[in-house]
């Protein structure tokens, strides 16, 4: 084992670890209230309860810190990090530790990963598995860009955890060109396109660029980006809170699942295909559709989603990317409304939509404290807001998900225990890349209202936006 950790460090390692300063402080940067541990999610993405267990496990109790991870908890997690969740049965919840296991082990295998296939799941998780797993997800980090200034430097935000083989590229306008590394910029001239790469005291790494005497200033306005590999931490054994530390890492989690399961970009094709499934119109597809070819299927399937009033499809390549203005006036016509919860009669209540990551916008939300829903108002904050004020805010958090706060009794009114609470909204987009896992879980509200009410009389009515599809940022 000190082998290994010898050769990656040794050879390959762009920095050693320096033990921080006695009185230094080292600050985690979270943007939750998670303590140590930031718990981030994206679009879709469904709370990884093993994670968020393992995190809380780290904050709340000290020998967690040392405490080494099995592969039955690994495993768990990372098979949600890498969305294998989507491939589970329906009956997995009732699996006991073993079969759960082995059936997260299966996947894992199809997808390239079988280092798992045949071990003892309460086996602790070695040294040499994490690396296997993580030399094979290169992370790439986009640095920003240059201020043309001298001395620059961009931190990597590598959790004190060991990076090795890491690359710099800098495009100065003619494409991204790979700039060489060194050790220390003393020696280098002014138009030498070096960098060097530094360790703080707190293990954090950052990238050092020159002033034109010693090293090259990056042409002000140039991008910059950096593909690195991770180690892990400094330790023969791999402790939970280390592998919290690193999957809770959104960037790591991305650069993990872009190598072991990506998703496909949303083509017309693959979303016809899923529209199909959604909207159970597979009934109207030839017994013998399985024997189409792509572009075939494609055009029947197009055909049938336009009798159903879908006509983002006709006359369009099949293998052309779907636009975000394509799935907007899909969505458009679907309004999502739901009971998001019940009141329990406590100030300062919120509750998230269920919009997935996608941005939302004509909101209105609804109560019903004992007659019939009321239409609540939207407030951008409560400082003007009376005690009987019948408002409410929303907030995003990083990852788009919307939530409803309500008030405290003083600064807007508390809803009466036990009234429920609707919403109606529509969805425009993610706003990040359209991909499969982006739609998928948008797919099933599709029917617009949910069967756990009933339409009031008459049915609300909202007016389109006067030219058709606005920004939804304006609306939130």
């Amino acid at each position: 084992m000190k082998k290994i950790i010898c050769t990656i460090v040794l050879i390959g390692a762009i920095f050693f670890m320096i033990a921080p300063a006695e009185g230094d402080v080292c600050k985690v940067k979270c943007r939750t209230e998670e303590g140590i541990i930031c718990i981030e999610r994206g679009p879709c993405e469904p709370i990884n309860e093993f994670l968020l267990r393992a995190a809380r496990h780290c904050r709340e109790t000290t020998p967690a810190l040392s405490t080494t991870i099995s592969k039955l908890l690994f495993v768990d997690i990372l098979s949600r990090v890498i969305r294998l969740d989507k491939e589970f049965p329906q009956d997995i919840a009732k699996l006991n530790d073993e079969a759960r296991y082995d059936l997260e082990v299966k996947l894992l295998s199809e997808k390239g990963m079988d280092i798992f296939t045949g071990t003892n799941p309460f086996a602790p998780l070695t040294r040499e598995e994490l690396v296997d797993i993580l030399k094979d997800a290169p992370v790439e980090k986009d640095l920003g860009y240059s201020n043309g200034l001298a001395n620059q430097t961009f931190e990597l935000e590598n959790d004190e955890f060991i990076i090795y083989h890491a690359t710099v590229y800098i495009d100065e306008g003619s494409g991204f060109e790979v700039w060489e590394r060194k050790e220390d910029l003393g020696e280098s001239l002014p138009d030498t396109k070096h960098y060097s790469i530094k360790v703080d005291t707190c293990n954090n790494a950052m990238v050092v660029f020159g002033d034109d005497v010693n090293g090259k200033i990056p042409v002000v306005g140039s991008r910059m980006k950096t593909l690195y590999h991770l180690y892990g931490k400094d330790d023969d054994n791999v402790s939970e809170c280390e592998v919290v530390a690193l999957l809770s890492n959104s960037t790591i989690a991305r650069s993990i699942k872009a190598a072991y399961n990506p998703s496909r970009p949303l083509t017309k094709e693959n979303f016809a295909d899923l529209l199909i499934k959604a909207m159970h119109l597979e009934r109207e597809l030839p017994r013998d559709f399985t024997q189409l070819s792509t572009e075939e299927l494609y055009g029947l399937q197009a055909k049938i989603l336009s009798r159903h009033g879908i006509d983002i499809f006709r006359g369009s390549d099949y293998n052309t990317l779907l636009s975000r203005e394509e799935l907007a006036r899909i969505l458009y016509n679907s309004p999502i409304e739901e009971i998001i919860g019940i009141s329990d009669g406590k100030e300062s209540q919120n509750f998230e939509l269920n919009n997935a990551g996608f941005m939302i916008y004509d909101l209105h939300t609804y109560i019903n404290e004992g007659v019939r829903y009321v239409e609540w108002n939207k407030r951008d904050s409560f400082i003007e807001s009376g005690s009987e004020s019948k408002d409410y805010i929303l907030k995003l958090d990083a990852a788009n998900y919307a939530s409803i706060y309500f008030g405290n009794g003083k600064n807007a009114k508390v809803p009466s225990v036990n009234a429920p609470i609707k919403v109606r909204y529509r969805l425009y987009a993610p706003s990040t890349m359209i991909t499969e896992d982006d739609i998928i879980c948008v797919l099933g509200k599709l029917k617009p209202v949910a069967e756990a009410y009933r339409l009031p009389t008459p049915p609300f009515e909202f007016p389109d936006p006067p030219d058709g599809y606005d920004d939804p940022a304006t609306h939130i």
